[in-house]
């Protein structure tokens, strides 16, 4: 490999390089958004909770004090968990405080769960009373939690984690079970943070080992200018010396008095140039080598480089699309709408080309849950984003926005003309055949369409369909409604 080459391939090197770096300061982006989120719901939590207990609130303000101010890690986890000791305490207290008669349940909805979730509690006349008013606590309580669960971003082997706590919530009834569950959604946070930060070490000891050989590689590289240099200036000896052979000899042949004296500085001068050509050839030999083998060596660590480079691309790739993707659905989510929707119009700004957002919404979707249980409310939403996205355009771009609500973004097309392809994805959802327990049901969306317009901001322009969607319900839903004006 000649020197050209080698340095070809260390600018393509340098290249990938820089690439992997970029491609790490955008999931770094993506930890310190995630990173931000939590530390905001936990603020907000300590907020919802303040007012219960004059020493609580005195950990709360620690608490709110240490996220604003963005302490580490472990100064933030020793924090919580002096919060979660007052609360305990709370508790404790609460029990010692509040005696109940044998026999007696506890009351739904109790405790900071129940200011958290704004539960109130409302003590009915009447046993069967009683009995639906806990029912009603416990299926809104029940919803809160599945969507908490719904909005969380997960990757594939914590699915199963996922699915174990989904059950359990929906197999609890009473207010006493909803404090375990709870706290599963916090082991499981937890657990979605740790991996976060394993990936991001990871990928951060990558970058150094990636960075190290690199510098190996400029360093042989460096080795090998030093030899071509040494290799030049030992020609140079060699040409000096040849050249001063040939003076001598036909110095000494004008000097000469005799043959004999003739042989012998013809000899002497031959020999000494000889000398110079063996002890170059020698250097010239053991460079080779050197360079034999240097090469050998970085070829071997260029394999191994290229492989971990194809492993890790391989692994952002489908870290990526998994953050980008619905779980549930298995259509884009909501993280990966919001990207989509900068780039949309970025490219109107550039063409000026038409572009029009839908809001899709399942109408009575809580009915549905209500009456044949959350997983046909997953079937329903499931088949529905197959449905929309199996009818799209390959421009076209669908994402589900959370819970029972769809997002559609159209290009190239005014409102009258996508408010007609609207209406036609309306009457597929309609006619999509549901099925529960043998029985047809019939399931409907209702939409709201909405055209970006120039000094739109992006919550502007979803304020406008998301009004149009209103519209669309109160006039009777299964129906499509365009902007207003």
């Amino acid at each position: 490999m000649d020197d050209d080459s080698q340095a070809t391939e260390a600018e393509q090197w340098k290249g990938k390089y820089l690439d992997q770096l970029e491609q790490f300061e955008v999931r770094q982006k993506q930890w310190q958004q995630a990173d931000e989120l939590l530390r905001k719901t936990i603020s907000r939590l300590a907020l919802a909770a303040d007012g219960q207990d004059p020493e609580l609130d005195k950990r709360l303000r620690t608490l709110r004090d240490a996220i604003r101010d963005r302490v580490s890690d472990k100064q933030l986890q020793q924090v919580i968990d002096t919060v979660s000791d007052a609360l305990i305490r709370l508790d404790e207290r609460h029990d010692r405080q509040s005696p109940k008669a044998a026999g007696e349940p506890a009351a739904p909805g109790g405790g900071l769960l129940q200011r958290l979730l704004g539960q109130k509690k409302t003590p009915p006349p009447q046993a069967a009373d009683a009995g639906k008013g806990a029912d009603a606590g416990a299926g809104s309580v029940r919803d809160i939690l599945i969507q908490l669960l719904e909005r969380l971003s997960l990757p594939d082997e914590l699915l199963e984690r996922v699915e174990a706590i989904r059950e359990r919530i929906e197999q609890s009834s009473d207010a006493g079970s909803w404090d375990s569950v709870v706290e599963q959604i916090a082991e499981l946070v937890q657990a979605i943070r740790l991996q976060t930060q394993q990936e991001k070490q990871g990928m951060e000891d990558f970058l150094l080992q990636l960075s190290e050989r690199l510098q190996a590689f400029d360093r042989q590289l460096a080795s090998s200018g030093q030899r071509h240099d040494d290799s030049l200036a030992a020609g140079e000896q060699l040409d000096d010396a040849v050249r001063q052979g040939i003076t001598g000899i036909q110095t000494g042949v004008r000097e000469a008095t005799d043959l004999q004296q003739v042989r012998q500085v013809v000899q002497a001068h031959i020999d000494s140039v000889l000398t110079h050509m063996e002890s170059f050839r020698t250097a010239e030999q053991a460079r080779y080598e050197g360079a034999k083998a240097e090469l050998a060596e970085m070829s071997e660590r260029l394999q191994s480089l290229e492989g971990e480079t194809g492993q890790l691309r391989s692994r952002l790739h489908d870290e990526r699309r998994q953050a980008q993707t619905d779980a549930l659905t298995g259509i884009p989510n909501r993280l990966a709408y919001e990207e989509r929707l900068l780039q949309e119009i970025a490219r109107w700004k550039r063409f000026a080309t038409p572009l029009v957002l839908l809001v899709w919404d399942v109408d009575h979707f809580k009915r549905i849950n209500d009456k044949f249980g959350h997983r046909a409310g997953d079937k329903v939403l499931r088949t529905i984003a197959r449905t929309l996205a199996d009818a799209v355009r390959e421009t076209d771009f669908i994402a589900r926005y959370g819970g029972e609500e769809f997002v559609h973004l159209m290009t190239g097309a005014g409102l009258d003309d996508c408010l007609v392809v609207a209406d036609k994805l309306r009457t597929r959802v309609q006619e999509a055949g549901f099925h529960f327990r043998g029985d047809a049901v019939t399931v409907t969306v209702s939409c709201g369409v909405a055209l970006f317009r120039d000094g739109d901001s992006t919550e502007t322009w979803f304020e406008r369909a998301d009004k149009a969607l209103y519209r669309a319900k109160q006039a009777g839903r299964n129906r499509c409604e365009p902007e207003s004006g």
